[in-house]
């Protein structure tokens, strides 16, 4: 037994590091160049025509005020509800004191990459949504940098992921953080009040940004339909008229201001963001002090990328362009500019450009077909230049038109290619995983091999290492042999590959083992298999949730018909004789046949009916989320009524569970211990609102809650230590099953804690499904089956909780919970039990059972869990194949890879848990030697 927890042990190990090790080589982080642009890069020639540069490059303004509103919709602002909620800024846009355009952002839509879009014009790498949540230094050229070098002073008050990114460039500055989302005020509070002496001291700065984080905390919390949401805008819409104001005056008294309002990005209905819906890649760019307002022919707002923002602005304050910009102008849609000075300002922008794409080595065909419409359109421009005297508008507007064109395709090509996949890290940990399949599958551990043919294995599979890579030689960048950890790194690569395929040789395929199972166990295969396959299209990724309910109610509405129609046309003895089998709906000589058909066909009836209600709990998913959902209903009652009864019955519901789960000499203990608990939890909900509030409660921001339940927690966790010594001395057998109880025990527990309150019904109802389920396996002799189906029924619980596969669906409001400061590891820790508290709950649900009913072998969990794993790393493993298949694919960054940072953390979390279960069998077999 310890020989085969050892091999379990081994491949909990390789599996997630083979996993970071693909995610390092498909997830590019670019290394921008340090070269800085300088006033020689200002070009003095167009053509080889001579012009006056500091004519027609120079200041527009002398002082800028950016505002950048966290979670700022284009619908806050420009709908009629936006009318209604910002009246003051609206009433500017109509009177022609304000410009409102469109500006469209791409994906990651999270706070850090897109203040680096927005500050130096390029695309930031989609992993910076992961490094959002520790801001390092930027040290390629950017809008500030350059401000900061031509001497202007700059101030900055706000979100300190602005400090984290650009530590030495303000003057004055203050940060607030921008990860405690329970915070709606005071984040806010801090910035406002500063506004006041600074607008009152205008000649001490030229440059002052504002960046409020309220509102995008109240869309993690409430969504943006919460109630808390218009008071916020209105807040904003002061705020706005107010610094508008003075810019107004300061332009009247020609000292040319500049006030831009915008959204760093968006938010989705549910509230959260990260993704590519359009209300999170839409954010209204709103210029107040500007002398135009370009429209489009249809009456709607100009469209703009975020991107173009770096470029506009560096021109606006008479700056060169950083070098790191992608960008183009659309300085003509907010001020009235000659068209020498529109051409002028293309012909720089396009020549920025262009300095970045002629290094494109891999593309020469594409680069001199773009080098050739630059020289024509230049040589257009020089020529218009050289006719002084004759202004003929067609054709300012095609040259305008032919720059546009031309910066276009120039940022494409770009942006394709500061993509670059580490290949040789792809490849071989797709083979880690493979092998690692075949081991669990087929492995054996009691044969002795000889060291020659593993050797001969490892120089086979190496060799088709080599040769892919070969194939693949364009797409790779160097990681290894570049510095002594990637030296280090290869070491290890090369003994987890010998292992492996030591291993690998152990391993004989049992066709006697594949084939004696039932054929309900090959159609749940063949279903499992459908849905990994399934995953090579976009739309089955945006849509998976749909996948698990079809399979889902499939599976229930077998079970149902198994019993009610089956047991009309077969007598049940069959049934009737398990009575060595403690099922809770009674043993007997008679066993109840009848009556147990009866109340599981009720059970499976009441599981039918609850997968129809839970499935509108939260809409989920892509084309359907914005649909009308329970959760939203709930939200936007204002009585609270249905989310109070809804947690109540779900905290009454868990109480009762864990007091008919615990062991009769503990009942009374664990009822104590679960009413506190369901109290603070209760509590900590009504001091955020969320449920009805009782009586005379005092004000609490639900933080002190929240430590008396990690107290009782604690108080929970020696009572159980002192039991489990009593359990080792007296009960030896019972100590696998009773520390897997409170193991699963624990983390229902911290996830009703961690839930939004009308999604801790999803816990009761997840272990009264298990348990239904359970016995329906094992009144049939179904229990492998057991695996497959707590499987599906971890997903199907995954997707209720209003989980997807866009990174907007995470609940970031979650890793919060009780903090008063943002504490990253703790944060973590948190997001990742409340998003995967379903699967979890699942596995622990299914190795408990079988620990309990299964006693009598000794290797159960271990095999169950190694069932388990190998179907969790078999959908990753065959992911990671399509997600390397399809990287040139459309929606690899907006559908695939955000999947793929799932699918990762999925199977290093199930890795982990079943580590967990691993460690208490090892113990068991030490305890109680077999």
């Amino acid at each position: 037994m310890l020989k085969h927890n050892l091999l379990l042990f081994y491949v909990l190990l390789v599996a997630p590091i083979s996993i970071v090790l693909f995610l390092h080589g498909f997830f590019p982080v670019a290394y921008p160049t340090n070269v800085a642009a300088t006033q020689s890069d200002v070009p003095e020639f167009i053509g080889n025509l001579s012009v006056n540069k500091h004519d027609l490059y120079k200041p527009t303004i002398t002082k800028l005020i950016i505002m950048v509103i966290d979670g700022l919709r284009w619908d806050f602002v420009a709908s009629p509800t936006g009318k209604a909620t910002m009246p003051l800024t609206n009433s500017l846009l109509r009177n022609s004191f304000g410009c409102l355009l469109r500006a469209k952002l791409q994906s990651p839509t999270v706070t850090m990459p897109r203040i680096k879009a927005m500050m130096t014009g390029t695309v930031p790498n989609f992993i910076d949504v992961v490094l959002n949540f520790g801001s390092k230094p930027l040290h390629s050229d950017s809008l500030l940098n350059q401000a900061k070098q031509h001497g202007h002073r700059l101030i900055f008050y706000g979100d300190d992921t602005w400090l984290s990114l650009f530590p030495d460039i303000f003057d004055r500055h203050e940060g607030t953080s921008s990860f405690f989302v329970t915070d709606f005020t005071e984040v806010d509070n801090n910035v406002t009040r500063h506004i006041k002496h600074e607008l009152n001291n205008m000649n001490d700065w030229t440059v002052m940004i504002l960046h409020y984080l309220g509102l995008d905390h109240i869309g993690h919390v409430e969504g943006p339909f919460g109630a808390s949401i218009k008071p916020k805008l209105l807040e904003m819409d002061e705020i706005v008229a107010r610094i508008a104001q003075r810019v107004q005056d300061r332009n009247n008294d020609r000292v040319r201001t500049l006030f831009v309002v915008c959204g760093d990005h968006g938010m989705k209905d549910s509230g959260g963001h990260g993704g590519s819906t359009p209300e999170e890649t839409t954010v209204p760019f709103i210029t107040i002090g500007g002398n135009r307002c370009l429209r489009q022919k249809n009456g709607e707002s100009v469209e703009i990328e975020q991107l173009d923002i770096t470029a506009t602005l560096s021109v606006i304050l008479g700056l060169p362009i950083p070098s790191t910009n992608l960008g183009s102008i659309f300085l003509d849609s907010i001020y009235n500019l000659d068209d020498a000075k529109r051409l002028y300002f293309l012909y720089y922008n396009s020549k920025q450009v262009f300095s970045r794409f002629q290094k494109l080595g891999d593309h020469k065909l594409q680069i001199e077909d773009i080098y050739r419409k630059y020289l024509d359109v230049v040589k257009l421009h020089a020529t218009w230049l050289n006719a002084s005297g004759i202004q003929n508008k067609m054709v300012v507007e095609n040259i305008i038109s032919s720059y546009n064109s031309i910066l276009k395709e120039m940022k494409n090509a770009i942006i394709g290619s500061i993509i670059k996949y580490d290949f040789r890290s792809m490849i071989v940990a797709i083979f880690f995983l493979c092998q690692i399949l075949t081991v669990l599958c087929f492995g054996r551990t009691a044969v002795e091999t000889k060291h020659k043919k593993s050797t001969l294995f490892l120089f086979i599979q190496f060799s088709l290492c080599l040769g892919i890579c070969y194939l693949y030689s364009s797409e790779i960048t160097i990681s290894f042999y570049s510095n002594v950890f990637n030296a280090l790194l290869f070491i290890v690569i090369i003994g987890i590959l010998y292992i492996n395929c030591d291993l690998c040789i152990n391993s004989k395929l049992s066709l006697t083992e594949l084939t004696k199972k039932s054929k309900i166990y090959g159609v749940f295969q063949i279903g499992t298999v459908l849905h990994i396959a399934s995953l090579a299209g976009s739309s089955f990724i945006e849509e998976e949730h749909q996948t698990w309910y079809f399979f889902w109610a499939s599976t229930i509405a077998y079970f149902f018909y198994r019993y009610s129609v089956g047991s009309m046309l077969h007598t049940p003895h069959h049934y009737c004789n398990l009575t060595s089998i403690k099922v809770q709906t009674g043993v007997g000589g008679n066993c109840g046949g009848t009556t147990r058909y009866v109340r599981l066909c009720v059970k499976l009836l009441l599981l039918l009916i609850g997968h129809r209600v839970l499935r509108k709990l939260n809409s989920t998913g892509d084309k359907w989320a914005h649909l009308p959902d329970i959760a939203r209903w709930l939200k936007e009652d204002s009585s609270k009524i249905g989310t109070t009864l809804i947690l109540l019955a779900a905290l009454i519901f868990l109480i009762w569970i864990a007091y008919e789960c615990e062991d009769k000499r503990y009942k009374r203990h664990s009822l104590f211990l679960n009413t506190t608990v369901g109290a603070c939890i209760y509590f900590r909900h009504m001091s955020n609102n969320a449920v009805v509030k009782i009586p005379f409660y005092p004000l609490s921001s639900g933080i002190y809650e929240v430590r008396i339940f990690w107290g009782v927690m604690i108080l929970y966790l020696l009572s159980y230590g002192y039991r489990t010594k009593l359990i080792i001395k007296c009960h030896k057998r019972h100590f696998a099953s009773t520390m897997l109880f409170f193991i699963a025990n624990i983390w229902v527990t911290v996830s009703a804690m961690l839930h939004q309150p009308y999604n801790v019904i999803l816990l009761p109802m997840q272990i009264v499904a298990s348990s239904t389920l359970d016995i329906a396996l094992r009144e049939n002799d179904l229990l492998d089956l057991g695996i497959l189906v707590h499987y599906w029924l971890g997903n199907v619980f995954y997707f209720y909780q209003g989980n997807s596969n866009s990174l907007a669906s995470v609940d970031v409001a979650a890793g919060y919970v009780g903090l008063r400061s943002y504490m990253p590891f703790v944060t973590g820790i948190y997001l990742i039990v409340n998003t995967y508290s379903a699967p979890v709950l699942a596995y622990f649900l299914l190795v408990y059972y079988r620990q309990r009913y299964q006693s009598n072998r000794k290797d159960i969990i271990a095999h169950t869990s190694k069932i388990y794993i190998a179907w969790r790393l078999l959908t990753v493993t065959v992911y990671m194949i399509i997600v390397t298949s399809q990287r040139h694919h459309l929606f690899v960054w907006s559908v695939f890879s955000p999947k793929l940072l799932y699918e990762a953390m999925y199977s290093a979390i199930m890795c982990c848990s079943t580590l967990l279960a691993l460690i208490v069998i090892t113990v068991q077999s030490v305890v109680v030697p077999y």
